[in-house]
């Protein structure tokens, strides 16, 4: 028994540690989707190359390895915080940001375990040691529990998806009500999923990933103010997380995890009236 609290004390202390960067997600994400392309930074190309080379038969798509490579040795050199050596709050930040990055992606086209994983990305930094033009210091990448990753990935597409909110929200484009509509669509998909991850586990519910579905919920309601200024008609095309459709969750067990399988007939409904109108 005394075993099981110490374990757990030191559990959720260190799964603190995974979310630190959620408290500058979005200037993460912003950074990450402008980095997004490759072109004019062929510093990483020869580096890239040879990493996935040396273990290709760990992926099932090895052109977007290189890929998926060449974004991360961007990324790298954009965050200025990731590249200091000391432990000051913004570097931990960031470096739980490009951990959390690389195992997303890694993990979409390799055997996710810890020995491959390990081999790939210790593969990358001898590409970019002391005598390349771009040098690495990636001491602060592991491999993160398939579980905790699949939950991060969640709150990292409700913020990815808001941050897109936000900025289409700033502008009157024509598309406008289409696209707030499609992305206030998907953050109900996801935010049901992972309220039904905290209200259904005991291990959960008090979790900092729960806690950071709180502070994500505060930053969507503050959208209210500019979906408002829109004009009366526009929040037909905005969808409240208070308002997501209480439909059934169906969950099923896949490897392990839960999947949430949300059925969004009410969120149909709304798409297939705005298209009637137009």
């Amino acid at each position: 028994m005394i075993f099981m609290y110490f374990y757990h004390i030191y559990n959720h202390q260190y799964n603190k540690l995974y979310y630190e960067f959620f408290e500058k997600i979005v200037d993460y994400i912003k950074i990450a989707k402008s980095d997004e392309s490759t072109t004019g930074f062929p510093n990483a190309e020869t580096g890239c190359n040879n990493a996935m080379k040396s273990f290709e038969y760990y992926f099932t798509d090895k052109k977007r390895a290189k890929i998926i490579c060449k974004e991360f040795i961007k990324l790298y050199n954009s965050l200025d915080d990731c590249k200091s050596t000391s432990n000051s709050d913004p570097h931990r930040k960031c470096s739980k940001f490009l951990n959390y990055w690389i195992n997303f992606k890694l993990g979409e086209i390799m055997q996710n375990d810890d020995k491959s994983f390990c081999n790939v990305y210790n593969s990358i930094e001898s590409q970019f040691t002391g005598g390349s033009e771009i040098v690495l210091n990636l001491s602060f990448i592991y491999h993160i529990d398939k579980d905790e990753l699949d939950k991060m990935s969640i709150l990292y597409r409700l913020y990815k998806n808001y941050t897109d909110l936000d900025g289409i929200l700033e502008n009157a484009a024509n598309d406008v009500k289409v696209k707030s509509l499609s992305l206030s669509t998907a953050c109900c998909k996801d935010y049901l999923e992972a309220r039904y991850i905290c209200d259904t586990s005991k291990n959960n519910s008090g979790s900092r990933f729960c806690e950071k579905l709180k502070d994500f919920k505060s930053k969507y309601d503050q959208l209210d103010g500019k979906v408002n200024k829109q004009g009366s008609d526009f929040s037909n095309y905005f969808i409240k997380l208070s308002e997501c459709p209480n439909n059934q969750i169906i969950t099923t067990a896949v490897t392990g995890s839960i999947v949430g399988l949300i059925p969004l007939f009410g969120i149909l409904y709304k798409v297939s009236e705005l298209y009637i109108k137009q």
